[in-house]
């Protein structure tokens, strides 16, 4: 199932222990406006979007459905050096930390 727009933000907002009221403070966008985000019945508009994305510590890719996995790039990588890490040694991290750096 293809998670929509208000999912992932609901998903986010719940992650970070957020109101809508505290969104709607991080971001300057009414409390109501936000209501209609999270509800679906309201697209907003990708100035918004980039908003949501900066209060709540992820890409708008994300929010937009376009990036499968959760968080930021670094905690994407480090989540991955921890899932690893028995299987690495502490050179192997640092080449792959350096290698994805340069893409």
């Amino acid at each position: 199932m293809e998670e929509k727009f208000h999912h992932r933000l609901k998903a986010k907002m719940k992650e970070k222990g957020l109101t809508q009221r505290a969104l709607s403070k991080l971001t300057d966008i009414s409390e109501p406006a936000i209501s209609k985000y999270l509800s679906g019945s309201r697209t907003p508009h990708l100035e918004i979007v980039g908003k949501f994305a900066n209060a709540l510590g992820c890409s708008a890719d994300y929010l937009l459905g376009c990036e499968q996995n959760k968080g930021s790039h670094y905690q994407q990588i480090e989540d991955a050096i921890k899932e690893h890490k028995a299987y690495l040694s502490a050179e192997e991290r640092m080449s792959l930390i350096m290698h994805l750096s340069e893409k």
